[in-house]
Order: C-alpha cells, then structure tokens, then sequence
C-alpha cells in the first residue's frame, strides 16, 4: 500500500483501518482517489469494499457515503473514532451496501466480535448486521449473539481489540 495514506492518517484511522483490512483479509488496498466527499480513504478492489476513517464523530458524512457507494458500486464504510488518545469517543461504523434499487445505509454500528472470532457490525438494538469476511461485507437479517451475554462478550472482545490496535500503532 502506498506509504502517503498513513502519514497523512491519524494514528487511530490507521489503527482501525488495518483492523478492518485484516479482517477481509485484504493485503493491498489501494488509496481512494477522486472527489468522493469522503475523508481519507482506501478501496479493497477484489472484495468490493471502500473504508474510510474520520476522527470526527458526529454522522456528517451519510450522503457522501451514499453518493460514494452507488458512483464507484462498492459497499463503503465510514469509521467514526475520535481524536485518541486524547479523547476517548465510541467507535461507530456507517455503512452504504450497495443494492439494485441504490445503496442501503445504517448508521451508528458497532465492531463486535462473535465466538468463531468473525467481525460483525452491529446495531446498538434490533435492525441490520453486518459481517466482514473473506468474502467481503455480507448483510445479516440476524443478529450474530444467542444472547445478551453473548451480546455483551462480543462487543467488549471487539473493544479490546481495538484499545491494543490504536495501543501498538499509537506506540510505533
């Protein structure tokens, strides 16, 4: 991958970038270019997913990430962190899933991590999930926990993982 996009990239947009990436196991995003109206972003060509990360944490990019989804055909995900390490923000996830009829957002999901270790995003009540695989982003009409146990295992696992991601890239 091209060096440019870290450097210009906060530690954090790193940190989740390449949690994200290693999950679909993408080995070679390349940067996003062109005026999308998204901020810093890379496409995975083969599995047809365009990530982008923002520090800013209030949901200001959903028509960007609209438009971005049905000009280039990919789902594209929006990561909101924060500015860590100075501030400790949630980090919720916007997705455009690209469909026939155009792209479907959701809004406001969470990383959580289900007990085969898969990557889900999922809503903080009922609605939509969605999976991060091999295969790309999958839709899910059901939710990837039993119960709230389960629940709360996956998302505290997904926390955890994200601390030492943004931890061991803040660090060098």
């Amino acid at each position: 991958m091209s060096p440019m996009i870290h450097d210009v990239l906060p530690t954090a947009s790193v940190a989740l970038m390449n949690y994200v990436l290693a999950a679909l196991g993408c080995d070679e995003p390349a940067p996003l270019f062109g005026n999308s109206g998204l901020p810093g972003a890379v496409e995975c060509l083969g599995h047809n997913v365009i990530i982008a990360m923002t520090p800013v944490t209030e949901p200001m990019f959903d028509q960007a990430l609209l438009r971005c989804a049905a000009t280039r055909r990919r789902d594209t995900l929006l990561i909101r962190h924060g500015f860590h390490p100075e501030a400790i923000d949630p980090v919720r996830v916007d997705v455009a899933l690209r469909s026939i009829t155009g792209p479907l957002l959701l809004t406001d999901l969470n990383f959580f991590r289900d007990r085969d270790q898969g990557l889900h995003l999922v809503p903080a009540r009922g609605g939509l999930s969605v999976k991060l695989g091999r295969h790309g982003v999958e839709i899910g009409t059901r939710l990837p926990w039993n119960c709230l146990w389960d629940r709360a295992a996956g998302l505290e696992c997904a926390a955890a993982q994200i601390v030492r991601a943004c931890r061991s890239e803040h660090q060098g």
